[in-house]
């Protein structure tokens, strides 16, 4: 019998995909070729079992009962696409070839699938760009094609291919970086997972599409893209040569492409790289399209990228040409990019090896695994420096420690230049492993800056038979930059061995660990703080224990403790502050004070025109903020901030110091200076001498000067001496007082 739900619904063909492949969710393109974990397993759901002219209706009654058909659209979706005829719109998968055939020019070697070590990024929702590519394994090693409608002339002739359903799913579970995560597609989603022209019907026609021909030898092929809105851009664009996806990697710009073409939410079927001799190149997505505006390919040199082969020979005449645009084709049309011709120059495959020097060589050999061609015409630079090549030999100078780059340059622009590395090494060893400290500290001789730049150079460590890379992905810092040793997730004993290599260094450093000693203690054992100004301090505990450690202060209203040791006075007194940790304990002895000002003198005497300085003396406060000012400034003027006094005139000023709330004084006394002589008068003859002995008060320079030098001179110690008979007089001066001396000459 027929089924009665079945029978109601053969007049009209209805199509049961009722969202048009514009609503397929979006997502960005994959950003690199991470290897992770992937579960394989995956569960196929299938729609029942399709109607087929060779089939009676008969056969719904074998084994089963009517009702168990209970899914009307799974009944409507297989009827109506066994009786859709004329033409029709279907989604399908199409292999890269296939796709590209119809828009390529120039060049008719094959597009080849995509071929994943990884069994994971094809099968990742969103890496595939909203499932605009598919795969046929069920392990996710390929990408085989696009996903892509289809105008077929009669649903007739896909007899042979795999039709999906809405009642068709496909759950594919993946783990990424320990995570592991599960995605059911369902309807046309689930062509993500499926075989070559496996295709879906659409409910409508879409705006752009491929028409499907059926050859003589029955294969398939398909029209150039249809309905597609075309626009050109231009953008800048940069080739690279030194690229981790291939050999060559062509970077559109980053911020002018996102304007046009949205990774987010647009899909990107496919793209060409045109040349100016008309010829086309098909990218596929992952190890072509690894980014939306990034694209990179290989022409044979390169032949493995993250562990999956690279598919080169669809791309090796390239090589030579220069590329004047990109071609993408969207879900939003045919979208071609104008960039800058650019040369894509030639690589040659050949090999060059620097070998690694002392850091006391000045050269550095180089050789080839080929002869390098007759054109090539080569320049070297090392680090950028443009070097000379003599013999075989680099001069390349005193180079830093470590690894320095060659780059060997065709200047005539036909080849890529050729790139490789050599090691700047050095016998010395400026690290040591300090047991009792459980890290590495400078070796004997070694600087500080000696050691950080071990360390920074650092490129693996070896625990006992397990080795681990200090950078990169997957990489774990054993060595902090401090030298203490990060030991989290390894298993050590005091007879684990450490085998250290810093690029750059000739000797690996090698120790055994042994447990470092507990340690607990204070940065210091007493601390005075004041009442205001200075009342905290922070004391710094060094420790290497991991249970719970407190703070407490014997007398909290003295002083307090927070649980990470900083401590604030309260009142005068004294308080002791105890941290512990099990059974280790340290103290502070912390004593409050008053802040205070002093002054070195309460008072001082001056003469006129003599110069001192006050020196204040602060405690607990801000000593930046101390003042001076004189009482009387006509007898004693202050510098205000730093406490220069000059004396101008006699009398008593007092200089107040202020600091705050705090506050001092000095009294100042200022005397006139006095010269007395010990006699003011003397007979001497001539040729004869006699001294001037004068007291100053304060002491200072005296000067004497004679009034006739022709009848008696002075010295600049006073010394008199007679030349004719005559009288004369001596001026004696100091600190601006003067005197006469009269002298008589016999």
């Amino acid at each position: 019998m027929i089924n009665k739900n079945l029978k109601k619904k053969i007049a009209p063909v209805v199509m049961s995909a009722a969202v048009v492949m514009s609503n397929m969710p979006y997502a960005v393109l994959a950003s690199d070729f991470t290897d992770t974990e992937v579960i394989t397993d995956s569960t196929d759901i299938s729609a029942p079992e399709e109607f087929t002219t060779e089939k009676g209706q008969d056969e719904f009654t074998t084994e089963k009962e009517p009702d168990e058909f209970t899914t009307e659209n799974a009944e409507e979706d297989a009827f109506s696409a066994e009786t859709q005829q004329g033409e029709t719109y279907v989604l399908m998968n199409i292999p890269y070839d296939d796709f590209y055939k119809a828009e390529l020019k120039n060049n008719d070697v094959k597009v080849d699938a995509f071929t994943s070590a990884t069994f994971n990024k094809s099968r990742t929702s969103g890496m595939m760009n909203g499932n605009s590519a598919y795969h046929v394994n069920p392990d996710g090693s390929d990408v085989t094609g696009v996903t892509f409608p289809v105008k077929v002339s009669d649903l007739s002739i896909l007899k042979d291919q795999k039709q999906v359903t809405d009642s068709d799913s496909v759950t594919i579970t993946v783990t990424n970086r320990g995570q592991t995560s599960s995605n059911t597609y369902t309807g046309k989603d689930s062509l993500i997972e499926n075989a070559s022209y496996s295709y879906y019907v659409l409910s409508e026609a879409p705006s752009y599409y491929k028409e499907l021909t059926v050859n003589a030898d029955g294969s398939y092929s398909f029209s150039a893209m249809k309905g597609a809105e075309t626009k050109t851009v231009s953008i800048n664009a940069t080739l690279k040569t030194e690229t981790n996806y291939g050999d060559y990697e062509l970077d559109l710009d980053n911020n002018a492409f996102p304007e046009v073409i949205d990774t987010n939410t647009d899909k990107i079927y496919g793209v060409t790289v045109n040349t100016t001799d008309g010829t086309n190149y098909g990218l596929r997505h992952l190890e072509n399209i690894w980014r939306g505006s990034m694209l990179a390919w290989g022409t044979g040199y390169t032949t493995e990228v993250h562990g999956c082969p690279v598919s080169s020979a669809h791309y090796k005449s390239i090589m030579g040409k220069t590329i004047d645009s990109v071609t993408y084709y969207t879900d939003k049309g045919i979208i071609t990019f104008d960039v800058p011709d650019v040369k894509v120059q030639t690589t040659t495959g050949i090999k060059a090896t620097v070998a690694d020097i002392m850091d006391t060589d000045s050269s550095a050999a180089v050789t080839f695994d080929q002869i390098l061609p007759a054109d090539f015409n080569a320049q070297y630079t090392v680090d950028g420096t443009e070097v000379s090549c003599a013999d075989g030999k680099l001069a390349v100078g005193f180079l830093a420690l470590g690894t320095h780059k060659v780059v060997i340059t065709d200047t005539n622009g036909i080849y890529v230049p050729i790139i490789a590395e050599f090691t700047v090494n050095t016998d010395k060893m400026p690290a040591a492993y300090d047991s009792k400290a459980g890290k590495l500290v400078a070796a004997d001789g070694a600087t500080a800056d000696e050691l950080s730049a071990y360390i920074k150079n650092i490129s693996k460590v070896k625990v006992d038979d397990k080795e681990y890379a200090a950078s990169g992905r997957g990489a774990k810092v054993i060595v902090k930059e401090d030298g203490t040793l990060d030991l989290t997730d390894l298993q050590v004993t005091d007879t684990t061995v450490f085998e250290v290599t810093s690029v750059g260094y000739k000797n690996n450093l090698v120790f055994t660990y042994k447990e470092a000693e507990d340690k607990f203690e204070l940065d210091t054992t007493a601390k005075t703080l004041y009442t205001k100004g200075k009342t905290k301090v922070s004391l710094k505990l060094t420790t290497n224990l991991k249970d719970e450690i407190t703070w407490k202060s014997s007398n909290t209203k003295v002083a307090t403790v927070n649980s990470t040791g900083v401590v604030t006075a309260k009142a005068k007194g004294t308080a002791v502050i105890t941290v512990s940790c099990g059974k280790y304990s340290a103290t502070c002895k912390i004593t409050v004070k008053n802040p205070s000002l002093t002054l070195n003198k309460k008072s001082t005497t001056l003469y006129k025109g003599t110069r001192t300085t006050l020196k204040a003396s602060v405690k607990g406060v801000d000593a930046s903020k101390v003042t001076f000012t004189s009482s009387n400034t006509k007898v004693v003027t202050v510098n205000k901030s730093t406490g220069k006094i000059v004396a101008k005139a006699a009398g008593k000023a007092v200089i107040t110091v202020k600091c705050g709330s705090l506050k001092t004084s000095c009294t100042v006394t200022v005397k006139n200076p006095t010269l007395k002589l010990a006699k003011t008068s003397a007979s001497i003859k001539v040729g004869k001498k006699t001294t001037i002995k004068p007291k100053a008060t304060p002491s200072g320079t005296i000067k004497y000067t004679s009034s006739n030098k022709k009848i008696a001179t002075v010295s600049s110690k006073g010394v008199v001496t007679g030349k004719k008979k005559g009288t004369a007089k001596i001026t004696v001066t100091c600190n601006g007082v003067s005197k006469t001396f009269k002298v008589t000459v016999k």
